[in-house]
């Protein structure tokens, strides 16, 4: 089967400490302790004194002025108990940008792989990750800034820096009640029986949109066992999506938390000392009321990276200056259209990998554009109503709405399991609902996509369609990743449904909407 189309790739290294940063710093704390700071700007301030924290002192950072577009650089740090005692720096193997741009009214992701050879000033070249365990935050803003403003020719703002590590990214998960996410398929390591340090961590995370808590969150982010970067970039990048997109999420920005969310963040994240001048919370308010009064589209900008010819010596990763220009100016200006336009800034960049092998070595973006008008036409299906009735024999006893299952798939693929998983999932007030999810192998390793059931009619994800389509007399409700359909859903009476794109939008549009026009259902 030929490679389909796929969005722009993630960078490597792009860790849930980094999403929950993003999201519960830039969304929840940056933004609701921000607009407290209007009342009472003592407690944002106070808050960073009471929990002995000592804003980090970065004079490179710019300041940003009031109203206008304000980057971020989100710091992941793998700070462990013990790492000092055995003369171990922390390292961060998470640089994540985030640009909120108001005028734009959008917010843009960029996430440099942390394997990238930069120069790193004073220090010669070096994996960029480096510049952390040489100098802190303060000596990866220089890189940054090196970095980027080498190819753009003038300088790259970074207007504040935040850090966060491992457990202040679970608790920051619990804070927010945990998460709502379409998991694609079981993720399940079994770490028991491994040596101190050795193996992969323990995960058992079941297919289906489920509710994830701090630890589950973290795991099922960083899970490592038969899988890539590449995916995990992409898993990480779907999850930052579902995360700000969630009610229960943005009710925190109500003004009425604010004592309790600047001790939250003053207690979780480091930040820099500009971040602290009331002069900049009080923009931070201003930038505050823009993500409050809207669901902002995220633009995720692609950093054009490619591997040594042979990484298994050379681990380092590379980039053409010409294509990082581009993914910059992306990132800072934006140009990402949503709802299937052609046009879209998202899909001028690389397409997907035409097999399994370049997963492994990527390719720069001029190449991925050359290669992607080949890919590009639609695959076959083969039909499943067989298997697709004998698993509605199995399902329908077990519950209470229509067990929709698709008569036909696309070739190549297959189910995972000869029956559904069939559970239960809280909705926001703790109400139980039924739900069941089928799972499908694209036949290409670690591409999965799949068929989502749900008694409760308005889960998150199914807030705010990008658009409508009708099909075979369905009104389909269509989610867009720049021009890629991600999920396609529509509700009856009793419940749900929605087809679920792979981690990396592999199905091409049309796939997306056959697949879904073409889910059926016994008639008893």
């Amino acid at each position: 089967m030929k490679r389909l189309d796929r969005p722009p790739r993630p960078g490597r290294g792009l860790l849930l400490r980094a999403l929950i940063a993003a999201v519960v710093t830039v969304l929840l704390s940056a933004t609701a302790v921000a607009a407290a700071v209007l009342l009472e700007i003592k407690d944002v301030t106070g808050a960073f004194e009471a929990n002995g924290r000592t804003a980090i002192d970065i004079p490179e950072v710019t300041q940003a002025q009031a109203g206008a577009a304000r980057t971020f650089l989100i710091l992941g740090t793998d700070a462990r108990y013990g790492d000092a005692k055995a003369g171990l720096k922390p390292r961060s193997d998470t640089l994540l940008l985030v640009r909120v741009d108001p005028p734009r009214k959008r917010i843009a992701v960029l996430s440099i792989p942390r394997d990238l050879k930069v120069a790193i000033p004073g220090d010669g070249t070096d994996k960029i990750n480096a510049a952390y365990a040489d100098g802190g935050p303060r000596k990866t803003v220089k890189t940054i800034k090196h970095l980027l403003g080498g190819v753009l020719g003038r300088d790259f703002a970074i207007n504040n820096v935040i850090s966060v590590s491992f457990a202040g990214f679970r608790r920051a998960v619990n804070y927010v009640g945990g998460v709502y996410v379409d998991v694609d398929r079981r993720y399940y390591n079994d770490n028991s029986t491994a040596a101190p340090g050795q193996g992969y961590a323990t995960i058992d995370v079941q297919p289906g949109y489920q509710r994830l808590k701090g630890q589950d969150a973290l795991d099922y982010v960083r899970y490592r066992h038969g899988d890539s970067d590449f995916f995990r970039a992409a898993r990480q990048q779907d999850f930052l999506r579902q995360v700000s997109h969630q009610d229960g999420v943005r009710k925190l920005l109500d003004i009425s938390k604010r004592k309790s969310l600047a001790h939250i963040f003053g207690k979780y994240f480091e930040v820099d000392k500009s971040f602290l001048e009331p002069s900049n919370l009080i923009q931070l308010a201003q930038m505050g009321l823009f993500l409050a009064g809207k669901k902002v589209p995220i633009d995720q900008i692609s950093f054009p990276y490619y591997q040594a010819s042979n990484p298994t010596i050379n681990t380092d990763l590379y980039f053409h200056k010409a294509d990082l220009r581009k993914a910059v100016d992306e990132f800072l200006n934006g140009g990402a259209a949503t709802g299937g336009s052609s046009a879209s800034g998202s899909s001028s960049h690389a397409r997907s990998h035409a097999s399994s092998s370049s997963r492994r070595k990527h390719a720069s973006s001029r190449s991925h554009k050359r290669s992607s008008s080949s890919s590009s036409s639609s695959a076959g299906y083969q039909s499943a109503q067989t298997v697709g009735q004998d698993m509605a024999v199995l399902a329908d006893p077990k519950l209470s709405f229509s067990f929709y299952f698709p008569s036909k798939i696309v070739a190549g693929s297959a189910f995972t399991s000869p029956q559904p998983r069939i559970y239960t999932i809280p909705d926001e007030t703790g109400h139980k609902h039924g739900a069941y999810r089928l799972v499908l192998s694209t036949g290409l390793d670690g591409e999965y996509y799949g068929v989502q059931g749900i008694s409760w009619r308005t889960p998150p994800i199914l807030d705010d369609p990008d658009g409508t389509r009708t099909v075979h007399g369905r009104k389909l409700l269509l989610y867009y990743n720049g021009s890629h359909l991600r999920i396609v859903g529509w509700r009856t009476h009793q419940a749900a449904y929605w087809i679920s794109n792979t981690l990396t939008q592999g199905l091409t549009n049309s796939q997306m909407l056959a697949l879904a026009g073409g889910l059926r259902h016994l008639r008893q």
